[in-house]
């Protein structure tokens, strides 16, 4: 594997203490770090392969058989609900010629690989292999999926690609007070719609984007901006080693309603790619995943509050579509300001931005080896 010192001789950008220098004074990462191949793999390597990441509602595993397939970095993995009662996550993959065990969700008492029927239970031991008699030496109690880790973060299912990764609780643990009001309030929603974004971008850019709020009386103009307020004495920010919080009132709402009492806006970030947020009509859940270099996806699950108005709620479902499609469109056109390789560095508003800055210590913390 490459080395971040290796990809530093190549390109030529600060050291390691410059570039901590550089972030405490409101400086960015170096663009090399969004544009330089070199970072996908690395990327993949000391990231996505170690951290947990958004899997999927709990209702989708409700019952044992039920198995749920998502993808964490470049790691496709399945979990499932198992006779024991457990959450059990593996690759998914098959050990005989590497085929996914399922390509979408669904119930079943085994699993079967689709291309030479190799079965697995539910907890990834391989039962039976088509002409396994006729092989000598062939034992299937000698083989099983890979595994991974799966946790809960009360009604989300998270999946790391490490088995011996670091619990979740330790990882979440300085922001779960302000998370625990918000996903109390989050069960009861009910889930109307999946967001989907192809996005022109490096993952990065994306998640800047989304962690930081600066933008969105000028971006977000007619959409999120004009929903909620996000003046500097107002909108509530909160970073740690790990996870970003935002908190803001509502300041406009479709029809005659009274904004005197309502919650407003809550949103909670985990790095390096999961975020959900709700107000007091709508709620979502979603990731990031990496695709290439300078491409990246992300899926919004979008979830309703029982018995609200039902024209606030569609209004606002819409109005997240439209901000996050603004998103979209923005990180593109960052993108190719990235790659012009004419800027070496931007400069941030440490005031508004300082969970952007979080956000970049964490990657260049980990991309260094760092906990």
């Amino acid at each position: 594997m490459t080395t971040l010192q290796e990809i530093r001789e190549r390109y030529d950008f600060p050291d390691d203490d410059a570039i901590i220098a550089g972030l405490d004074n409101g400086a960015t990462l170096p663009v090399e770090f969004y544009t330089a191949p070199e970072f996908h793999d690395l990327e993949q390597e000391l990231i996505f392969s170690r951290t947990w990441q958004y899997a999927c509602h709990e209702s989708v595993l409700a019952k044992p058989g039920d198995y749920a397939v998502t993808k964490a970095g470049r790691t496709p993995i399945i979990i499932t609900h198992g006779r024991d009662g457990q959450l059990h996550g593996m690759v998914n993959v098959c050990r005989h010629r590497l085929h996914s065990l399922a390509e979408e969700n669904g119930n079943k008492p085994l699993l079967q690989c689709p291309y030479h029927g190799w079965t697995y239970d539910l907890n990834g031991q391989l039962k039976t292999a088509p002409r396994s008699n006729r092989e000598p030496n062939f034992d299937c109690s000698t083989i099983s999926l890979e595994r991974v880790s799966v946790e809960r973060w009360d009604q989300w299912v998270f999946v790391n690609p490490d088995p011996n990764a670091r619990p979740l609780s330790e990882v979440i643990g300085e922001i779960k007070p302000r998370t625990d009001e918000i996903n109390n309030d989050l069960r009861e929603y009910e889930f109307k719609v999946r967001y989907e974004y192809d996005m022109a971008c490096n993952w990065k850019i994306w998640a800047e984007n989304a962690v930081e709020c600066y933008h969105c009386p000028t971006l977000h103009k007619s959409s999120f901006g004009k929903s909620y307020d996000v003046g500097p004495d107002d909108y509530e920010l909160a970073s740690g080693d790990n996870t970003i919080y935002h908190k803001g009132p509502l300041k406009w709402i479709p029809g005659d309603v009274d904004l005197a009492g309502l919650k407003g806006f809550r949103f909670a970030f985990t790095f390096p790619s999961s975020f959900f947020a709700l107000d007091d009509y709508v709620g979502f859940i979603g990731t990031i995943v990496p695709t290439t270099l300078n491409r990246s996806f992300a899926f919004v699950d979008m979830f309703a509050k029982p018995g609200a108005d039902e024209t606030v709620v569609k209004e606002w479902l819409d109005m997240w579509d439209r901000t996050l499609q603004e998103d979209e469109q923005a990180t593109a056109i960052q993108q190719i300001g990235y790659e012009s390789g004419r800027v070496r560095a931007g400069r941030l508003m440490l005031d508004s931005e300082s969970p952007l800055q979080a956000f970049m210590k964490a990657c260049h913390r980990s991309l260094i080896g760092g906990a």
